[in-house]
């Protein structure tokens, strides 16, 4: 029998310069250990080419298998260095033609710098999608996979409000079987958007949820690579929506419509999670964003159809409501003084009650106040 041969493509970013290669990280210690966690058998052969190695993967064939195997840094840079590789890795797994395949993770250091909350998280992605790791030994925190959307909603929503550096792509229902994710593709953004989008993929497989990542895209910043959109389509029920802002404004433009899910955006990133700012409720498929300068008011300005969609989008012109709050406030039933004092348009003392009843606060919280949200809410009671 042939022994197990990996294959190493040798070449890292920048290996001219730097003289740093795949196999300066690779001794025969290492691979001996990754070939016998694998097959049972410590003899290997190894190939090395000079071709671009593209998520630290090396390729191990045995008994007409094929194990696909990402390496981590030995020592971690930075917060995303957890995902820059792996998402890559995951794209080559799912997109490679062989048909007895397999994903392993195997970490070549350890230390705390390996179990931060961030790279706990990207952790249980991974088990989630379906790596396995090899040498689980080296980190102390246990580790498991997600068990359901709603698991992963809130474990975000958690991460997201323990940093709140950590706001880069989210994940939110709009409805009981609809899931948005809102995806930053800029820099390690990415492939930190793209993990987040495998995983979901991944936990309403064989359900009936629909999954709609909106690549957030402002400026000179680049969309998601085709590679991890390929991916994400590869994995099934998924609509990918491109929110670069200036086709955004191109396209609302002839259809007189300012509406557009950078609005909501901006506002988890402002505000982070839904929220309702009146109540404490917390139940995703009915919060909502509600405009405090009104969009049917803002069409009517005149102003360029840039400065009104920047209005219409704007995080200060915002916040949270469940629909009950929301459909009140659009009604005017709720009105807010210029400090923030909620007040009630109604005389009938029942229907005080009510209101009462299903409000906890006296004032919008403070977090929603800033000079930008007071101009909206101003020119909103001058208009009402």
């Amino acid at each position: 029998m042939n022994k197990p041969k990996f294959f190493i493509n040798d070449l890292m970013n920048q290996s001219s310069r730097t003289g740093k290669y795949m196999h300066d990280s690779l001794s025969d210690d290492i691979l001996k250990d990754i070939c016998k966690k694998i097959t049972g058998d410590d003899e290997y052969d190894v190939q090395y080419d000079k071709k671009q190695n593209v998520g630290r993967v090396i390729i191990l064939k045995y008994s007409n298998k094929t194990a696909y195997i990402s390496l981590s840094l030995t020592v971690p840079r930075g917060r995303d260095s957890a995902v820059q590789t792996v998402a890559p890795a995951y794209n080559i797994y799912c997109q490679s033609s062989e048909k007895n395949k397999e994903l392993y993770y195997y970490f070549l250091g350890k230390g705390n710098k390996f179990e931060t909350p961030y790279f706990i998280s990207a952790y249980r992605q991974m088990l989630t999608i379906g790596f396995k790791f090899l040498n689980p030994e080296n980190l102390t925190t246990p580790i498991s996979s997600y068990n359901s959307i709603d698991d992963l909603i809130s474990s975000r929503k958690i991460n997201t409000s323990k940093n709140t550096g950590n706001r880069a792509s989210y994940i939110t229902k709009s409805t009981s079987k609809d899931i948005e994710i809102y995806g930053k593709t800029y820099g390690a953004n990415k492939y930190a958007a793209a993990m987040l989008g495998y995983t979901a993929a991944c936990l309403i497989r064989s359900t009936d949820y629909n999954l709609t990542f909106y690549e957030i895209i402002e400026g000179d910043l680049k969309h998601m690579p085709k590679s991890c959109k390929k991916t994400l389509s590869l994995l099934g029920n998924i609509t990918i929506i491109s929110t670069d802002i200036e086709f955004q404004k191109e396209n609302e433009q002839k259809t007189d419509n300012l509406r557009s899910p950078l609005y909501t955006v901006h506002l988890l990133d402002r505000i982070g999670p839904k929220k309702c700012a009146l109540c404490s409720c917390e139940i995703q498929e009915i919060i909502q964003g509600a405009h405090i300068w009104p969009v049917s008011i803002i069409k009517k300005q005149a102003l360029s159809y840039d400065e009104k969609f920047a209005h219409a989008v704007s995080g200060d012109n915002g916040m949270w409501l469940c629909q009950n709050h929301h459909k009140l406030f659009d009604e005017s039933i709720i009105q807010f003084s210029l400090d923030g004092t909620i007040l009630y348009n109604t005389t009938d003392q029942k229907n005080q009650r009510f209101l009462y009843k299903i409000t906890d606060t006296e004032k919008i919280p403070s977090c929603y106040l800033s000079p930008k949200f007071l101009s909206y809410l101003e020119l909103r009671n001058n208009s009402i």
